[in-house]
């Protein structure tokens, strides 16, 4: 995960900070269970991102040689392979 906990709980609560400020909105939960469920969304997120890039480390892996070989460049090959990953599962990175 590339966020500490503490900017997760600070993009939380100024995202509910925000939602709060807007006429159209109408909270139906205390604000501090919004911002939980928004920290819990964003956890969630970066999680399954952290999965991603670990399938396509390990896919990268099995391909080591072939790489080395044809110096290509792995931080390319590692983006490319996340995007496809990503593509495949629906997500957007």
């Amino acid at each position: 995960m590339r966020l500490r906990p503490e900017k997760v709980d600070y993009l939380a609560n100024k995202i509910t900070d925000e939602l709060k400020k807007l006429k159209s909105v109408k909270f139906k939960a205390p604000a501090e269970q919004i911002a939980g469920t928004i920290r819990r969304v964003i956890l969630h997120d970066l999680q399954r991102e952290d999965e991603i890039e670990k399938e396509a480390e390990e896919l990268l892996r099995q391909h080591r040689q072939k790489i080395e070989f044809n110096n290509l460049s792995y931080n390319t090959l590692l983006y490319k392979a996340k995007q496809e990953i990503a593509r495949r599962r629906k997500i957007v990175l």
